[in-house]
């Protein structure tokens, strides 16, 4: 059941069907499951959470054309045009808003940074980012573990799946964006963090 944090709910979600691939709605469903299940592990709140995960790739099946012309839209650095893959969030964040009065900073931000991650991120934020790794739709050897991780140690799981993320771009050649590294330096931190106090109070 989620919370009604648009004005136009219905337009929302037929927006999100129409939007989306039949496979690519269905991850978003999962991420909404995903997101509400570590939420109420880790104490956030779990309708901003479900709400994020279920619209937070409502700009992905976007061409770069379709891209290009929100960017424009919107003011968004010139650095994401023709590259959906980095665009698609922040393009999200921006529809949510202008368009469907989704005004949570909480959840524009989680839709935001899902894909790069970034400096600073919030528990929702990590939430949502770890969600669309993790969802029960994906498939890879290492799904099982890192779902375990995360619902035991969630910052140590988004640790993970920033440090996949990087090797995957290098393995590419792509270029790994700069929020992406500053996340993971934040998470390490706060993953160094709370093992010295897991260490001061043994």
């Amino acid at each position: 059941m989620i919370i009604n944090f648009t004005n136009n709910k219905k337009a929302l979600e037929e927006y999100l069907k129409n939007s989306l691939t039949p496979e690519r709605y269905i991850h978003s469903l999962g991420v909404e499951k995903m997101a509400g299940k570590l939420a109420r592990i880790h104490g956030a709140n779990p309708d901003k959470a479900e709400f994020a995960g279920r619209y937070h790739d409502i700009a992905k099946c976007f061409s770069a054309e379709e891209a290009n012309e929100y960017i424009k839209k919107y003011g968004l650095p010139n650095k994401y045009l023709n590259n959906t893959a980095l665009s698609h969030s922040k393009i999200a964040a921006e529809i949510l808003l202008h368009e469907f009065s989704v005004t949570d900073v909480d959840i524009l931000n989680a839709v935001r940074s899902h894909t790069t991650g970034r400096d600073g991120m919030s528990l929702l934020e990590e939430i949502v980012y770890v969600a669309d790794a993790i969802e029960e739709n994906r498939n890879y050897p290492e799904l099982t573990e890192l779902q375990q991780t995360a619902y035991s140690d969630l910052d140590s799981a988004c640790f993970e799946i920033i440090n996949f993320a990087i090797q995957m771009l290098k393995d590419k050649g792509k270029e790994i964006d700069q929020d992406t590294i500053k996340a993971r330096e934040f998470i390490k931190e706060k993953t160094g963090e709370k093992h010295e106090k897991q260490r001061d109070r043994s």
